[in-house]
């Protein structure tokens, strides 16, 4: 299971806490965006009650950067989770994703499908029933074939669209692999706390979404 870290690693603790209460099993793998919150950070996973361990990145380079820690761990895994750092879930949750779980495909919990004729990412409508179809599925609460991670291509996102990962997963998967996009069994709450970073990227999403029409996603 993979997470990034950037402004919320206090509340780290409260992860693990209630990854230690799953009824299946999980190993977490932060992926770090703050280099002067390491030793913070480290600190906190040292008294972690289930195996974690991270990565820091020199500089912020975004949500993409948990993409290169599932490539890392591709090649000995079926499938890979991720969720977000402001989520809480059920004792479930890694039981309800496995179960999700199909290959070549991508299932989430905050999972949409666009609107006839959209021209932009917020023209969109919520998948309210598990296992129906998406296209567009958000990364935290996700469990994906880790297939996807070995494809060098995918690797090829335009950097100024690094932030907006889960579009172009969204896009990658479905449009140029040929996946099936689907919201997840589990379920998940955001704990709100106004440190969001999706409240500062609604310009480029929807560049990103005119983007990748223009490139042939037929979706909306």
């Amino acid at each position: 299971m993979i997470m990034c870290a950037w402004k919320r690693v206090e509340r780290l603790p409260r992860t693990l806490e209630l990854l230690a209460e799953q009824e299946t099993a999980a190993t977490l793998y932060v992926w770090n965006n703050n280099r002067r919150a390491a030793e913070r950070l480290d600190s906190l996973l040292a008294r972690s009650p289930i195996p974690a361990q991270s990565v820091h990145c020199s500089r912020n380079i975004g949500c993409f950067g948990r993409f290169y820690m599932a490539r890392d761990l591709a090649d000995a895994h079926d499938a890979v989770l991720f969720i977000d750092d402001d989520q809480d879930f059920g004792q479930s949750m890694v039981a309800d994703q496995l179960a999700s779980f199909e290959s070549e495909s991508v299932a989430g919990w905050w999972a949409f499908t666009y609107r006839p004729g959209a021209r932009s990412h917020g023209e969109r409508n919520r998948v309210e029933t598990a296992l129906q179809p998406a296209d567009y599925i958000g990364v935290g609460g996700m469990i994906a074939d880790a297939a996807i991670f070995r494809d060098p291509r995918l690797f090829a996102c335009p950097r100024r669209y690094w932030f907006v990962d889960d579009m172009w997963l969204s896009y990658y998967a479905s449009h140029i692999r040929g996946w099936r996009l689907r919201r997840s069994l589990a379920e998940f709450r955001f704990a709100s706390d106004g440190l969001d970073l999706d409240l500062t990227l609604g310009v480029t999403k929807i560049r990103m979404f005119r983007y990748l029409k223009r490139r042939g996603w037929d979706v909306g």
